[in-house]
């Protein structure tokens, strides 16, 4: 039986609790969720999201932290003070929760600022407390995927875990080596296709990824979790009513997660279809 995820977030405007019942009807075995307040007036308290997951069936694989003021882990004053404050709180809150993993971003945008020592003390700390209370941090590749040697190689960072973004490795030159790069520190998937200049966050196969190749890529490194999707339909005011209806985008979605699974699992020559 495949066992496979998707975001929460996958492109429709609906209640929770009726997003999380197709997850679940379409075939899905686990959820990402989003660990922010910023969507509480629809989506109601978080720390109540991933009961409601388990009542329908599902697993939370893991959850991802806000990261808006990401740039702020480098501020040496009160900023950076505020963002580790707030990542303590996810992680603490996750630990409750009983959700194994958060994910986060350690910088935002095509320039975040120079890291420094500040930053990387504030990381060690994080994870010093993850590992303290049962909550493995995965760092996602973003932008400039050349801050993950940075922030593996600092002191106290080693318990980290990489979330592989399959989405931004494609869209940045740099990112393609990362699974063997760090593919022994791989916890986490968040995949995705895109046409190689947008971060467009396309199903499987709808992009320009080669994702029989990528498979066997990330096949041969230490993860052996679930195959987690980060796709989402597009969307915009004035075309929602005119969309595919979420019950085939996401039974679209569940046949190209099982595609990925069987290459991951199984090398195949096949196209993708």
């Amino acid at each position: 039986m495949a066992d496979c995820g998707i975001y929460a977030w996958f492109g429709y405007v609906l209640p929770l609790k009726e997003r999380l019942r197709l997850i679940k009807d379409a075939g899905f075995s686990c959820v990402l969720l989003w660990w922010g307040d910023e969507f509480r007036e629809l989506d109601g308290d978080k720390e109540e999201h991933p009961a409601l997951a388990r009542r329908l069936g599902l697993r939370v694989e893991n959850a991802h932290a806000p990261y808006a003021d990401a740039n702020d882990l480098w501020d040496a004053g009160l900023r950076g003070d505020a963002f580790e404050a707030l990542l303590k709180g996810c992680i603490k809150s996750c630990a409750v929760c009983e959700i194994p993993t958060l994910v986060l971003h350690v910088t935002d945008g095509p320039e975040p600022p120079p890291m420094n020592t500040s930053g990387a003390l504030r990381l060690a700390r994080l994870a010093e407390l993850g590992e303290k209370i049962g909550v493995k941090l995965a760092v996602e590749n973003v932008q400039r995927p050349e801050t993950l040697d940075f922030v593996f190689s600092q002191p106290g960072c080693e318990t980290l875990g990489f979330c592989y973004d399959s989405g931004h490795a494609f869209a940045c030159a740099e990112g393609a080596a990362l699974p063997e790069k760090f593919g022994s520190k791989l916890c986490a998937l968040h995949l995705h296709d895109n046409n190689s200049h947008e971060d467009q966050h396309l199903l499987p196969g709808e992009g320009g990824i080669d994702w029989p190749t990528l498979a066997g890529r990330l096949r041969a490194t230490a993860y052996h979790g679930p195959v987690t999707l980060e796709s989402a339909a597009p969307w915009s005011e004035e075309t929602q009513n005119d969309r595919e209806l979420p019950e085939s985008y996401l039974r679209r979605a569940f046949e190209a997660a099982c595609r990925v699974e069987h290459w991951m699992l199984k090398p195949s020559g096949e196209a993708f279809r």
